[in-house]
């Protein structure tokens, strides 16, 4: 190595000096303290004696003597909480030099840099963790939505039956809806609907033209069951409206009416729940007398 200029050597001494707050410690063969010099009280040694051995006096260096080649301990913590790069070299005459050099800049640093790095791994764990939790909630929320998808088919098709079930009845409704006003229009029985009220809410012609009445008395809310039943006869109502209860509908039997004029006509007369209702029925009548 080149010999440095000496303004060199004196600069990179000076900010040595300054700095870094060298100080050393000079050990014999015996691996007694000899000297010592320098800011030795910065690293927290103090109350130095000579003669004595120095692993007793210096903690750092205990185990590392004798010694055989140079060691370089960086960022040592030193008594005084100082960081300290410590370097051991021996000597020509065999004796031992201990250099003290101050790093707590470099320390804090390196301690900073550490600590960045470790708060940096801390965040990649939690970004793994969430991205975990993230796909753990993505795969439970796709299993659901596949879940959902195979529900919403299968009550689509539920739907899609019961649209077509529904359609079924309600052309089969209206073909038998069809059929019974072919029937009451054709006026070949009396029809009539009422209720357990006793209302009377429809009738045909033929029912309407066996009591007397006309259609203007009906929709003029004149005819009632009270007004063309005897009192002799709503014995066999109650046996007829007991018969229904049980089995939706009475066996057909003779029965008196009362027409508008007071007269009496006997009619064959059965009766029957419409389907759904407890309280909606419908009659069919025959005059007796023609059958």
């Amino acid at each position: 190595m080149r010999e440095l200029p000496t303004p060199i050597r004196d600069l990179i001494l000076l900010v040595t000096v300054d700095t870094r707050s060298p100080a050393y410690l000079l050990i014999d063969n015996d691996q007694r303290l000899s000297d010592w010099g320098g800011e030795v009280e910065a690293y927290g040694l103090a109350e130095l004696q000579k003669g004595v051995d120095v692993a007793e006096q210096v903690s750092l260096i205990t185990g590392l003597l004798p010694l055989d080649n140079t060691i370089f301990l960086p960022f040592v913590n030193t008594d005084s909480g100082r960081s300290a790069d410590v370097y051991l070299f021996r000597g020509e005459d065999g004796t031992t030099w201990m250099l003290l050099l101050n790093a707590t800049a470099d320390a804090n640093k390196r301690q900073s840099l550490q600590q960045r790095a470790q708060d940096l791994v801390l965040q990649v764990t939690d970004l793994e963790r969430e991205g975990d939790t993230l796909y753990q909630a993505k795969s439970e929320l796709e299993a659901r939505v596949r879940e959902r998808t195979v529900e919403l088919s299968q009550a689509n098709d539920r739907l899609r039956q019961e649209l077509a079930e529904r359609q079924r009845i309600e052309a089969a409704l209206r073909e038998s809806e069809s059929r019974f006003r072919r029937l009451s229009e054709s006026n070949l029985i009396g029809i009539m609907f009422w209720d357990v009220k006793g209302r009377i809410t429809e009738a045909n012609d033929a029912f309407l033209g066996m009591l007397g009445y006309m259609r203007e008395d009906l929709q003029a809310g004149k005819l009632h069951w009270e007004q063309v039943t005897l009192s002799d006869v709503r014995s066999r109502d109650e046996n007829a409206f007991a018969e229904m209860a049980e089995t939706g509908a009475c066996t057909p039997f003779k029965r008196q009416f009362v027409r508008k004029d007071g007269s009496r006509i006997d009619l064959l007369f059965g009766a029957a729940l419409l389907e759904g209702s407890t309280n909606k029925i419908v009659c069919f009548a025959l005059d007796a007398a023609r059958y």
